[in-house]
């Protein structure tokens, strides 16, 4: 990532996934970092898991989960 940064003029771009940190894309140079489709499969995941808790449950609990925009968004 290093290299990339350093041999290419133009701002590099890159993508996150669970082996990298801010601070090591950061540190190689990098000013730009996407979560690409990283943050869909985050919610495709809790969708996943809420329903699987309502088929085994037969409960509409997980459906209350907090969900602050209001907080996020400012």
């Amino acid at each position: 990532m290093r290299a990339v940064c350093e041999a290419v003029p133009a701002p590099v771009n890159v993508l996150a996934h669970t082996g990298r940190s801010m601070g090591g894309v950061v540190e190689a140079g990098a000013p730009r970092v996407s979560a690409g489709g990283g943050l869909t499969w985050v919610a495709i995941g809790a969708m996943a898991s809420a329903a699987t808790e309502i088929a085994e449950s037969g409960s509409f609990a997980p459906l209350a989960a907090e969900v602050r925009t209001r907080d996020w968004l400012g």
